[in-house]
């Protein structure tokens, strides 16, 4: 191994860019700094200040989405909440509008059974109206009958008097409750005297 190694050693001494050099070495060491004070003068103060800057607005649009987001979110909170009460309003009106709907309709029903009821005791009235009125007509009849009946087993005309006295008996043995249900039309006339 000692001639490789001594033929290394000699080719060392002999490429000069591998020779010490003091002159070089001062000479590349004062080209390195003014290159590094250039680069740092030049390149990297506005690299950094780019970089800065470039940080700073990203940082600045990071906050104004945050912000964005934040109301994006409070605007959809009161969306929500309009929402909300909209369908709450919506319920009460349909609320509202099917009790009115029950209301109205009870005061039909109410209105209806009033008007029932009315015309229930119209009719009542008309019934015992014309009921009345056959019985008196049917009272002149027995009372009519009951002369000429008179008349006739008598067979003398009989006094006022004596009228009043036979209709009145004639009354009070004729059975009227037979009679109630006899209709109007029984050729009574309307003053309450026998038609002829």
């Amino acid at each position: 191994m000692g001639p490789l190694v001594d033929a290394r050693v000699i080719e060392a001494k002999s490429n000069p860019l591998l020779e010490s050099s003091p002159g070089l070495m001062i000479w590349t060491l004062v080209c390195f700094l003014i290159t590094l004070w250039i680069l740092r003068r030049y390149v990297f103060g506005p690299i950094s200040r780019a970089i800065e800057n470039r940080r700073t607005r990203i940082a600045e649009s990071l906050d104004e989405a945050e912000r964005s987001r934040d109301e994006a979110l409070s605007l959809l909170e009161d969306y929500q909440q309009q929402l909300a009460a909209a369908r709450r309003e919506a319920e009460e009106l349909r609320e509202r509008g099917r009790q009115e709907g029950e209301r109205q309709r009870s005061e039909l029903l109410a209105r209806a059974h009033e008007e029932s009821e009315r015309r229930l005791s119209d009719t009542q009235a008309q019934v015992e109206a014309q009921t009345r009125q056959a019985m008196s007509g049917i009272r002149d009849e027995v009372a009519s009958l009951a002369l000429l009946a008179a008349e006739k087993v008598t067979r003398r005309s009989l006094s006022d008097e004596d009228h009043r006295r036979l209709i009145e008996e004639a009354l009070q043995d004729a059975d009227l409750t037979q009679l109630k249900g006899a209709p109007s039309g029984n050729g009574a006339s309307p003053d309450g005297g026998p038609s002829t």
